[in-house]
């Protein structure tokens, strides 16, 4: 499964179809950004306002839900860049209260 990708999504994608196919594992889907959010600003420099603003733009659809509540087991969540790791972080709880067991996610780039 992905972070959905505003930069790179082909790339993101890709990535995660293949790592599925050689792994022998379902692609799930992508969390995504709640509608209308995708122009919003997000606080680069305050920790406690970015994650107020990623609480408040991504969402798990209900297919992508539903998938990850039978997949029974982890799911390997795929991004693109990782700056502060709060996308991440909010994402995987997310997708934990979906019903995955756990989360293990893989970054593309770190940019510090």
């Amino acid at each position: 499964m992905t972070v959905a990708s505003r930069g790179r999504p082909r790339l993101v994608g890709s990535l995660a179809a293949r790592i599925a196919e050689v792994g022998r594992m379902p692609l799930l889907g992508t969390v995504e950004y709640a509608d209308g959010s995708e122009d919003r600003h997000i606080s680069r420099t305050n920790s406690a306002q970015r994650v107020r603003g990623l609480h408040e733009c991504l969402v798990v659809p209900t297919d992508l839900a539903r998938a990850v509540a039978e997949a029974g087991g982890p799911v390997l969540l795929v991004d693109d860049l990782s700056d502060s790791g709060w996308t991440l972080a909010v994402a995987s709880r997310l997708l934990r209260r979906a019903g995955a067991e756990g989360v293990f996610p893989l970054v593309l780039a770190v940019q510090a």
